[in-house]
């Protein structure tokens, strides 16, 4: 396989500015990308993810770089200059172009335990399940 094959697994460009949430193991963050910028998601050396994948360090994250994945953001037009990589991280999303709704389960337990003191017992258990959506811009930022 050549290296052409693994260069970018996704290319993204827009007119407008636009804010992209980045998911990252160590904490999602957001970003905002100027306009006619474009955006790259694939591996940081596209030739480094062939090969040994067991070189993980205790937290099972790639320690070479090669081997991770990077975000990349370059100016405008094709042979542009690169403004940003963030290495390492899950994935991408632009905000405003993609609206994301979580679904939650929320879970209702309750128990009785009944003893009149004279043998009778009498032990009930009930549960009640539902998924309730939960948009993500919604979430509370600390």
């Amino acid at each position: 396989m050549s290296d052409e094959e693994f260069e970018v697994v996704d290319e993204s460009t827009s007119p407008d500015e636009r804010e992209i949430r980045v998911y990252d193991p160590k904490g999602d963050f957001l970003i905002t990308v100027p306009a006619g910028a474009k955006i790259t998601f694939g591996y940081f050396n596209p030739a480094g993810q062939r090969g040994d994948q067991r070189g993980h360090d205790a937290w099972g994250s790639p320690q070479n770089v090669a081997r991770q994945t990077a975000l990349r953001i370059y100016e405008r037009g094709e042979k542009g200059n690169q403004l940003a990589c963030f290495i390492g991280v899950a994935g991408f999303r632009d905000k405003n172009a993609i609206k994301m709704t979580r679904l939650t389960q929320r879970v209702t337990i309750e128990t009785n335990f009944e003893d009149d003191g004279h043998g009778a017992q009498d032990f009930r258990h009930k549960a009640q399940r539902a998924l309730e959506p939960f948009r993500e811009e919604d979430e509370v930022s600390f």
